[in-house]
């Protein structure tokens, strides 16, 4: 089946100028807009999505790397329905909690304790906010480019270009949203990704005032570029030297195996910050990590703790019981089958860039993969960065594979669940083969 993409007369469209009357834009969420109107999902089911028009999709987006089992997971479904008969939400504790912190803090080694919040946002918030405490230092460093949720500090540089990014070997910070505070730039201190001179530096420079490095290990903004060992090596033994923490945010990465990408990796860091498939499709956000660090959330003796958190939802049966649910069906195995479709995608896609002489690229890992419309050696955020014509290019990607039954992010990053069968990826790549010949001849 081929849709017509924009289609002013569809049920999305007429949905979206109803939105435009009473939300700002029409949604929510700024990350699910495509232009010139959002597709509005009337259900999922597996590894499809299905619209308010009738028009089925593959899901190579999953909720932005939430949703790892499939949608309307059957266990999932079955766990809630149990736990919304005996109510959602409540002001006082439920079992549910200990049990998913048990898992976690089972399956990630640097993980002594973990406290839960409501989304990859707030747990970055707390794990800034817990490092400021341990150390009473203020300052972070992170990384250009990189997506750490809706938060000023986290959000720095996130958005930078050639016009104001400044010199590689230190570079500028620049605030997302207008009207951030004038002190960001004093608070946060802004490196490239796999740049291990330039990140030595910093932390040996800040040291006195930093509180925590903040790290993801597969930033989707930056480009999914390969993690240098020795950059991630760097970061973890100076920031000991300078007795600051190094936060590992793993919100995303934690798909790459049970251990997430520490795992993989072999990184140690004092703090790691979990969400998306940690809640099993639900709301869900975590900040886990050292003891002694995690203690800085504990109210001692009824005095009030350094770091108080809570939250109405926070740690809510509901999402506590479909994050057990989800985590107890990831094994050893699923990861491997995460692998091996992420693999044939990568492949697949390297194997038709190079049949239609497209001088385009795939990184990623696991389920995780991008697509750039370059062949520009990626290892950080500047490298992977889209001018105004590779961003028009890729627009326009996004726009005809939608028209063959895909939904891809519109800057290429892309996953798939465990519902995603073989013949799945073969839609995908066929997709993509036809898409490329309308975008690139």
């Amino acid at each position: 089946m081929r849709i017509s993409y924009p289609a002013s007369t569809s049920r999305s469209a007429e949905l979206h100028q109803r939105g435009l009357s009473v939300i700002p834009d029409g949604l929510s969420r700024s990350t699910v807009i495509i232009r010139p109107h959002p597709i509005y999902v009337d259900h999922g089911k597996g590894a499809w999505l299905t619209d308010v028009d009738g028009n089925r999709y593959l899901d190579c987006n999953n909720n932005f790397t939430s949703i790892i089992l499939g949608h309307a997971d059957p266990v999932i479904e079955s766990a809630v329905r149990t736990q919304l008969a005996s109510g959602t939400a409540f002001s006082m504790a439920t079992e549910a909690e200990i049990e998913l912190a048990e898992i976690l803090c089972g399956r990630i080694s640097s993980c002594e304790q973990i406290r839960f919040c409501n989304s990859g946002t707030e747990a970055v918030m707390g794990a800034i906010k817990a490092a400021r405490a341990f150390t009473r230092r203020p300052a972070i460093i992170k990384v250009e480019g990189s997506y750490h949720g809706t938060y000023d500090h986290a959000e720095a540089s996130l958005g930078s270009d050639p016009s104001n990014w400044g010199v590689a070997a230190a570079p500028s910070t620049i605030p997302y949203a207008q009207g951030a505070p004038e002190s960001l730039a004093e608070e946060v201190v802004v490196v490239q990704f796999n740049d291990e001179q330039g990140a030595v530096e910093a932390i040996r420079r800040v040291g006195p005032r930093l509180a925590a490095v903040l790290l993801d290990p597969m930033p989707s903004r930056v480009g999914m570029p390969a993690l240098d060992p020795a950059f991630s090596e760097a970061l973890r033994q100076t920031t000991r030297e300078v007795e600051a923490l190094l936060i590992l945010d793993e919100v995303i990465s934690f798909r790459l195996a049970q251990g997430g990408a520490q795992a993989v990796h072999g990184i140690d860091p004092d703090m790691t910050v979990l969400a998306k498939i940690i809640g099993g499709g639900f709301p869900v956000g975590a900040i886990g990590g050292r003891s002694d660090v995690m203690e800085v959330f504990s109210a001692v003796e009824g005095d009030r703790a350094a770091v108080p958190s809570g939250g109405t939802y926070t740690a809510n049966p509901v999402t506590m019981t479909a994050g057990i649910a989800c985590m107890r069906q990831l094994s050893e195995s699923s990861f491997d089958r995460l692998d091996d479709l992420g693999n044939q995608i990568r492949g697949g896609l390297e194997h038709l860039f190079e049949q239609r002489s497209a001088q385009w690229q795939v990184t990623g890992d696991g389920s995780l993969f991008r697509i750039h419309p370059h062949q520009r050696r990626i290892r950080s955020y500047r490298d992977a960065h889209l001018d105004s014509d590779e961003a028009t290019v890729m627009t326009s990607l996004q726009h005809r594979l939608l028209e063959r039954e895909v939904y891809l992010s519109g800057y290429g990053m892309g996953c798939v669940n465990l519902a995603t069968s073989d013949a799945d990826v073969h839609h995908l790549l066929g997709a993509m083969d036809e898409a490329l010949e309308l975008v690139v001849g």
